[in-house]
């Protein structure tokens, strides 16, 4: 509404001197006349804006541009107990949730080894089982069907079934005495009776090797569960560490009066 008032002051200030203009000529008298009328006009067309802008409170336009620093973003915490969960489920799974690539490869490589060793144990430990038993059958004639762990123990330890008793009796443990003829057994030289017992605590030993690979697995979970949860806390502490040291830029420019104004504002 501003403008158009502007406008209609300006159209009757040209008709005002449009009268003046059609008269005159080349002489120099009229030039005068053109000289003083311009003058007049000028000095109406202020005085006209002067009133205009007096009654209408007229403020000049001053636009602002308000620039707020990245970190006053919305906050994007991590969760801890996912972290947790996960990493105890799957190790490096924790990890992955952080951002943290390296370290979720880490957990992740060393979970596979593990699994592969005991599956390897286990199978090496069968594996040697299986020949020491039938090593037994061929060269001490004992039934290995259904047979007890601790009857291969005996039978590693003793050249035959008579000599086996004979020491139970001897130390009055007639309770581990073998009467029953499917227990019998005769190796058919001592050199046989130690290679088998070698086979056998080598297969005990792979055996107990693979229980030992199960507790670095439990711990593997365990470790890259808790390793989670304090990224999870030390992420957190240091995004609110950022937040808190919001910078607000506001700039403000008058186009009219050519002001300029820089104003930063720092929270911590």
């Amino acid at each position: 509404m501003k403008i158009f008032s502007y406008i209609f002051i300006f159209l009757l200030v040209l008709a005002t001197l449009s009268p003046i203009y059609a008269k005159g000529g080349n002489d120099k008298s009229n030039q005068y006349l053109k000289s003083s009328a311009l003058s007049i006009a000028k000095i109406q067309l202020m005085q006209a804006l002067d009133n205009h802008l007096g009654s209408t409170n007229f403020r000049p336009i001053s636009p602002v541009l308000n620039m707020v620093s990245s970190n006053d973003q919305p906050k994007s915490y991590k969760d801890r107990k996912k972290a947790f969960f996960r990493s105890l489920i799957l190790p490096g799974a924790g990890e992955y949730y952080l951002g943290k690539q390296t370290l979720a490869k880490a957990f992740f490589v060393t979970e596979i080894t593990l699994w592969l060793s005991y599956f390897a144990f286990r199978k090496y430990g069968k594996w040697v089982r299986n020949d020491a038993l039938a090593f037994a059958a061929t060269h001490s004639g004992a039934n290995i069907e259904g047979k007890p762990s601790q009857f291969f123990v005996d039978i590693g330890n003793y050249i035959d079934i008579y000599q086996y008793n004979d020491a139970k009796q001897r130390f009055g443990q007639f309770e581990k005495v073998y009467s029953d003829e499917d227990y019998f057994w005769s190796w058919d030289s001592n050199g046989n009776r130690r290679k088998f017992e070698n086979m056998r605590i080598d297969s005990d030993r792979a055996f107990n090797r693979s229980i030992f690979v199960l507790g670095g697995i439990f711990a593997n979970h365990l470790i890259s569960a808790i390793h989670s949860s304090w990224q999870t806390h030390r992420y957190n502490k240091k995004l609110d560490q950022m937040t808190k040291s919001t910078i607000h830029i506001q700039i403000s420019t008058n186009y009219l009066t050519s002001e300029f104004s820089l104003n930063i504002q720092k929270e911590f």
